[in-house]
């Protein structure tokens, strides 16, 4: 329990630099004090040197203002740490309820379509990741509805849509992405490599996703009704998104991103709750799979 408490307060700590304009020292200890996390000066500078070593967030001293501050280049990193910490946490208080007695069970309904991964796959995966380490294993496909084996340098393990991906390259330099659960007989080779990519995370800030590759970055502009808005603005389709519009008839925002199909999936999902602006191309694109939607619903026997 004492490592839930741990990162409950590297969380804390963090948050309250980021959202307050250089903190003291005794600050900072009075704000975790007030949350039933009393601690001395020397387990929060232990705290700040974990956050820099381990977490590679700097938290900087600013004598001219004595105070704290998150250093800039830190900012991505703040982002990442902060889901990190934030499922620990959901983790730490469905932890503590759940074990004051094995009825509370029937109170929690956990997401049934999580993906379900076959032994220590996302361990392995992670590992090797971490390591550098190619792996080898056979991939089911479901595009092509067979199997081959795959050898392949992992640069970098990726969820989306409660799924994991593992993205990596080729021998011959080809980045592509498999799903964990479509990996068998997966090998951790002795085989060490150097990243292709030093910074794989930042080819996906573009795009909603998977696919990285293809047209440029397009500003995309869509406008839902105002019951549908409420969702986009509590959960943004992409991080560019921005607000262009609010009003009691929509919702218009904007996004800045690579035209994919993941993101066409996105704005289909929504049905006639949404409605491209812009560009033509996108707009014509989700028209056309409309009409394609449509026509399977047609018969001969149907007008």
């Amino acid at each position: 329990m004492s490592q839930f408490k741990s990162i409950e307060r590297l969380s804390l700590i963090l948050n309250f630099v980021n959202v307050n304009r250089y903190p003291s020292l005794d600050t900072i200890l009075s704000y975790l004090a007030d949350n039933d996390l009393e601690t001395t000066e020397r387990t929060l500078q232990r705290d700040l040197k974990t956050l820099r070593d381990m977490c590679f967030i700097d938290v900087k001293y600013s004598r001219s203002n004595d105070g704290y501050w998150i250093d800039e280049d830190s900012k991505r990193d703040y982002q990442e740490w902060m889901r990190v910490f934030n499922l620990f946490n959901n983790a730490r208080i469905i932890n503590e309820i759940l074990l004051k007695t094995n009825r509370n069970l029937d109170v929690i309904d956990f997401d049934r379509n999580e993906q379900e991964l076959k032994g220590d796959i996302l361990g392995k995966v992670l590992s090797a990741v971490v390591d550098r380490k190619k792996i080898k294993f056979i991939h089911h496909s479901y595009w092509h509805e067979d199997s081959k084996e795959v050898e392949l340098y992992p640069h970098l393990l990726k969820q989306y849509l409660n799924r994991w991906y593992v993205f990596g390259c080729f021998p011959n330099g080809e980045f592509r992405s498999f799903g964990l659960d479509r990996i068998l007989e997966l090998e951790v080779q002795t085989e060490t490599f150097k990243l292709k990519n030093k910074k794989p995370k930042e080819l996906f800030d573009s795009v909603v996703g998977l696919t990285y590759s293809g047209d440029k970055v397009e500003t995309i502009v869509l406008s839902f009704d105002p019951f549908q808005g409420n969702y986009i603005k509590s959960q943004p389709i992409h991080t560019s998104q921005k607000i262009v519009m609010d009003t009691d008839k929509e919702l218009r925002v904007e996004l800045r991103v690579k035209v994919n199909y993941e993101l066409e999936e996105q704005v289909l999902k929504h049905g006639q709750r949404v409605r491209v602006i812009e560009p033509k191309s996108f707009r014509k694109l989700i028209k056309n799979r409309i009409k394609e939607a449509l026509a399977g619903y047609k018969s001969s026997k149907e007008k």
